[in-house]
């Protein structure tokens, strides 16, 4: 076993070249998004929080779905944790940069919220009973709770990922052990509460007990599909090119597969038990999805973000193969803003409601420009640790698989 570690210790595990290269070309996506963005703010400054929020509720998944991960792996670990594990840490870091990105959610809450107006509460006997959650102080104290327990989590798990690179002392993983069990939990509780807040009080006529289920679902499902595209990505350099074996990809194509399954299921237990309800304040909400336009989407959602993404994925010799695995996870990534739109674009505004679809270019332009900027912090911070846990006791095992040993 020393002699697997002393080889591993050998190996040259910086991020290669091309993790800034890809920083760079994140970094034009940014500028050229967020110039965009501002353009469309000045011309249609209605639409331009909408599709800050979208924007924003993507990067959020993907940094909170790659803190879940990393905490399940912590606790049952996997060849492919070991493999996606600093792609995940340097997404998670990004939670110090969606704290503040809250900002204009914060800035922008009478433009995206009824329940912000005190003229159309005084007028709404059920946004007047919820007034007592539903006000703008309660709103924003939670958020920030919410941002700083995940950003916790987030510094306790990359610190003593850090910590490993130069210790092999067993107390370190246990320790992250130890954080991931309740981060799990704690996580389901806030981002349940989260989501009611930033998405499902756009409409605080509706209410789903299973939302923030569908959304955690969304995050891991959304965190694996990048993850496949970022590994993947960097096949071909050392040290991914060492590790990232056809076995290891079907792992991960096995995850995709999971998670698609869960969020199908979740997704239309909450359609089947509102529709059989059939109660007005609940069925309105599907209504104006599936109606006016916006029924196109629905069936988009159901055939591109579930049946052919399952179909394909039931191939094992798909899972294994990088070349037609990417395309899979790219659609996905794809039907995921894809979902995001669908969940907040027909949600009333104030003092209209928005009955056909329509789609309007800020909604192209701003989560164009926030992900820009995510990626260029998330290939930062890929880039500044090695591509690999050296300290992680599994890994030797993993590399002597690696290698036929």
């Amino acid at each position: 076993m020393s002699t697997t570690i002393d080889v591993i210790n050998a190996q040259h595990l910086a991020p290669p070249p091309a993790v800034g290269n890809m920083r760079r070309k994140a970094s034009v996506v940014a500028v050229v998004g967020v110039l965009l963005a501002i353009v469309g703010a000045v011309v249609w400054p209605e639409f331009f929080f909408r599709g800050y929020l979208m924007g924003y509720m993507f990067c959020l998944g993907l940094a909170l779905g790659s803190m879940v991960l990393v905490m399940v792996g912590h606790l049952s670990g996997g060849n492919w944790w070991m493999i996606g594990r600093r792609p995940m840490e340097a997404a998670m870091k990004t939670l110090p940069l969606l704290l503040i990105g809250f900002l204009p959610i914060a800035l922008g809450m009478k433009k995206l919220y009824i329940w912000s107006h005190a003229d159309l509460v005084a007028n709404d006997k059920v946004m007047q009973i919820k007034s007592w959650y539903l006000n703008p102080s309660g709103f924003l104290v939670r958020a920030v709770i919410y941002l700083l327990i995940w950003n916790i989590f987030a510094w306790l798990l990359t610190s003593g990922s850090a910590k490993q690179d130069v210790d092999s002392s067993p107390a370190i993983w246990q320790r992250l052990k130890a954080i991931s069990a309740p981060g799990i939990l704690i996580y389901g509780l806030t981002i349940t509460l989260a989501v009611v807040d930033w998405v499902m009080s756009l409409d605080p006529h509706w209410y789903s007990t299973i939302f923030g289920m569908i959304f955690m679902i969304s995050h891991l499902l959304s965190t694996m599909a990048f993850v496949v595209v970022i590994v993947v990505a960097l096949r071909d350099y050392a040290p991914m090119s060492e590790v990232l074996k056809a076995d290891r990809l079907h792992d991960m194509g096995k995850w995709l597969l999971a998670f698609t399954m869960v969020w199908g299921y979740f997704t239309f237990s909450q359609w089947l038990i509102i529709w059989m309800g059939n109660l007005p304040e609940e069925i309105s909400w599907y209504l104006d999805r599936i109606q006016g336009g916006w029924q196109m989407l629905a069936v988009g959602l159901v055939l591109l973000q579930f049946a052919l993404p399952f179909a394909l994925l039931l191939s094992q010799d798909l899972k294994r193969s990088a070349r037609k695995l990417v395309p899979v996870a790219c659609l996905v990534l794809f039907m995921r803003l894809v979902d995001l739109y669908w969940l907040i674009a027909p949600n009333p505004f104030p003092g209209a409601r928005e009955h056909h679809l329509s789609f309007n270019l800020n909604f192209l332009f701003v989560p164009l420009g926030i992900i820009g900027v995510w990626l260029t912090f998330f290939f930062w911070n890929l880039g500044q640790r090695p591509l690999l846990v050296v300290n992680e006791p599994m890994l030797p095992r993993l590399w002597e698989e690696s290698h036929g040993h």
